[in-house]
């Protein structure tokens, strides 16, 4: 009798390994976490470097930034990381490579088409003033109005007008909401070319001259090839060139000034933003003339005042006499 033989099989179940149990979610959850703690610390870091005034700077910025921009370029800051002192890690925030007018929306200055008038050029001054050199009391009255126009462009904080002796002097500053200039750059922000835009019809529109300054905080560039009376300097020039392109005739245009850091308006603190501002005085016609006596010959419109050709005639006789003159006359 034949004995039947059983083949026996044997199954071997494979096991996996601990990693292919649990999948590799946990390696995706562990790198947010890390990413959530550095930029926690970070936030920290910043909190204890920066001061007010910078935190409220570093806010706008990243709430205005997109996911093009490189927020953290600071290759061209007057004043990167200083591990000695004043550091300052957002100097210049944003990229320069799209122009201001794109990367904030569109401006009031940038035409949208070659036939379209914008409104700042359509201001019409009061006509008891327009064609005028203007006195100081009629430039009370210019003052009004461009009160008017600051209040229609949310800009009353922004604009501060005062009558002194030599005309009318319009400071035009940063605020915590508003940056005239991208720090440490003259690239200006569509807010304040509206504002320039808005006003250059209505300077235009008298014989005034008037003389524009640049003003920077005390905060000091690091490089030695560029300082504030360079970044003053050419921030006065870039607002003349928006006010004439903006309809103000060039010719009314005196003086371009750089004055760095000298003259802030907030002593009590020099690095303030209320102290990063552009002015702009309008002379009267006696200002106008003795401005012209200190740096010239020339006098405005080729006129010169009584008490001018007075002084010149008195000073021209009385003037001392060498022998040789009385001997050759």
């Amino acid at each position: 009798m034949s004995k039947d033989h059983h083949i026996i099989v044997v199954k071997k179940k494979a096991r996996g390994h601990h990693d292919e149990h649990h999948g590799g979610a946990w390696k995706v959850a562990f790198a947010d976490f890390a990413v959530a703690m550095m930029a926690f610390f970070m936030v920290l870091w910043l909190m204890g470097i920066t001061t007010q005034e910078e935190r409220i700077e570093i806010e706008k910025r990243l709430q205005t930034a997109t996911v093009f921009d490189n927020i953290f370029e600071i290759t061209n800051s007057p004043f990167p990381i200083d591990f000695d002192g004043n550091m300052s890690p957002f100097e210049k925030p944003m990229s320069e490579v799209t122009p201001g007018t794109d990367r904030f929306g569109k401006s009031m200055f940038a035409p949208s088409s070659d036939n379209e008038q914008q409104g700042g050029r359509d201001r019409k001054l009061n006509s008891a003033l327009a064609g005028k050199n203007l006195s100081i009391p009629e430039l009370k009255v210019l003052a009004k109005a461009l009160e008017i126009i600051a209040e229609e462009l949310s800009a009353s904080n922004n604009i501060v007008l005062e009558i002194v002796p030599q005309g009318l002097r319009i400071l035009i500053q940063d605020d915590d909401d508003h940056f005239m200039f991208e720090r440490g750059s003259i690239q200006i922000t569509p807010f304040f070319e509206d504002m320039l835009f808005n006003i250059a019809p209505v300077l235009g529109q008298i014989q005034n001259r008037l003389v524009i300054s640049g003003h920077t905080d005390s905060t000091q560039f690091q490089r030695r090839d560029y300082s504030n009376w360079d970044l003053s300097g050419a921030r006065a020039l870039k607002a003349r060139e928006v006010l004439v392109d903006s309809g103000l005739p060039a010719d009314n245009v005196l003086q371009v000034a750089a004055m760095a850091e000298r003259m802030p308006v907030y002593e009590k603190d020099t690095r303030s933003g209320k102290n990063r501002r552009i002015e702009m005085m309008v002379l009267t016609r006696e200002a106008d003339e003795q401005l012209a006596l200190l740096f010239g010959k020339g006098q405005p419109h080729g006129n010169e005042g009584k008490a001018v050709n007075k002084a010149r005639d008195y000073a021209e006789a009385n003037r001392p006499v060498s022998r040789l003159e009385m001997l050759t006359n």
